[in-house]
């Protein structure tokens, strides 16, 4: 996993506002009609956090990353001062970069 890249690709897609930040915000982004293209969970969130996000992904067949950071770094590169536990993006192309870079060993 390239995860500079990701966190790169992460940081431009909340400069084209296509990011979606926190659990409850996430989660009513995945069951909408119109859901995110993947989501990347913090690898300090909460057991919860972690299965609601988990849950819902496999159901609605939403692509999960697993992210080596922690919360306040995640918050960070979505220009947040807060920690954020979990991000949706909802632009296609950088979804797709960052699902790549996943997947790269």
């Amino acid at each position: 996993m390239k995860t500079d890249k990701i966190l790169t690709y992460l940081g431009l897609a909340a400069a084209k506002r296509s990011t979606v930040l926190g659990t409850d915000l996430v989660l009513k982004e995945i069951r909408k009609l119109k859901r995110p293209f993947c989501v990347l969970l913090a690898s300090d969130a909460s057991e919860r956090t972690v299965k609601q996000i988990t849950d819902k992904c496999a159901y609605y067949s939403v692509h999960l990353i697993n992210m080596p950071c922690d919360m306040e770094t995640l918050g960070r590169r979505v220009g947040k001062i807060s920690p954020t536990a979990c991000v949706a993006l909802t632009d296609k192309g950088l979804a797709e970069q960052i699902v790549k870079c996943s997947s790269d060993e």
